[in-house]
């Protein structure tokens, strides 16, 4: 069994994709779509970590932290 993707653990401290969706002020549609893809926008990947904890970079597009990698070094 694979681990839990970012998305997935905040999905369900959420309470559910429609839970997510609210506490954001957008649709579920949205919130079911990052999680198909198995990643969020990084503002809002920040914004569900503040809300519930899980860290920004689990949510994020790994090519996202590919790059800050390379501007950080």
């Amino acid at each position: 069994m694979t681990p839990p993707t970012g998305i997935n653990l905040a999905i369900k401290q959420a309470g559910g994709i429609s839970a997510l969706a609210r506490k954001l002020g957008i649709s579920h549609q949205v919130v079911n779509r990052w999680h198909k893809r198995g990643h969020v926008p990084a503002k809002r990947a920040l914004e569900i970590e503040m809300h519930y904890g899980v860290p920004a970079r689990d949510m994020v597009d790994p090519s996202l932290l590919h790059i800050a990698a390379l501007i950080t070094s």
